[in-house]
């Protein structure tokens, strides 16, 4: 039987980015993820690689990796990826996904936080995604940092969500009303994608140097390019 993820990239981009340029305009960090040609800082073929990180009062603690293979790469900057997301039991076996302008990462991890999300709560898969897609019309909180790559500080931006905080039916998943979505890039970092990062604080705000609930996260770590 079929996975129900396997195809599902396509549909969640449109699920995220919705209908928001009818009524708001296409935001800031909805260009930026959805609309950005990450991978044409990728030019040789080669692995993406991501280490996973949870750390769950809630549930315990794992580590895991995701690469993302880029292959066939044109000189329009476009390039086919092919996804090796978490191992052994934990592995999610996502199509391959040709002639991509964008480092479709992220969109599967949004994917992978919506399951976990309904697992969790029972709630509906599609009410959180239509509550992420909403908040990135809405637009992010915006933030220049530094990023540690290679030895040296790169410049980067972080964009801040929080889809759930005041939702009208929060008390469904009271726990999870403060989550935070937190999305750091840079040009200078392959595939542009460094991190991207879900906080669940103790209450309905989060403060850098806290202890939250649940702490999870994949971060770039290198790209490996391919043996001729």
């Amino acid at each position: 039987m079929k996975k129900p993820w396997l195809s599902m990239m396509a549909g969640l981009m449109t699920l995220f980015i919705g209908q928001a340029s009818a009524t708001t305009g296409f935001s800031e960090i909805n260009n930026e993820l959805f609309d950005k040609a990450h991978l044409k800082n990728v030019t040789e073929p080669g692995t993406l690689s991501y280490v996973y990180r949870k750390d769950s009062f809630l549930e315990g603690n794992r580590e895991d990796t995701i690469d993302v293979e880029v292959t066939n790469i044109r000189n329009t900057g476009r390039a086919d990826t092919h996804f090796r997301f978490f191992t052994g039991n934990y592995n999610r076996p996502y199509e391959d996904r040709p002639n991509q302008q964008g480092n479709g990462v992220f969109v599967l991890y949004l994917e992978y936080d919506i399951s976990e999300m309904e697992r969790l709560t029972s709630g509906d898969r599609r009410y959180f995604q239509r509550k992420i897609r909403w908040a990135f019309a809405e637009g992010a909180d915006k933030k220049a940092v530094e990023i540690d790559y290679n030895g040296k500080k790169v410049p980067g931006y972080q964009y801040t969500v929080q889809p759930y905080l005041n939702d009208p039916q929060r008390s469904r998943f009271a726990l999870y009303e403060g989550k935070y979505y937190i999305f750091t890039m840079s040009e200078e970092i392959p595939g542009e994608i460094y991190q991207v990062r879900t906080i669940v604080p103790d209450g309905r705000t989060w403060q850098e140097g806290e202890q939250p609930l649940v702490d999870e996260s994949i971060t770039f770590v290198g790209f490996e390019p391919m043996a001729e």
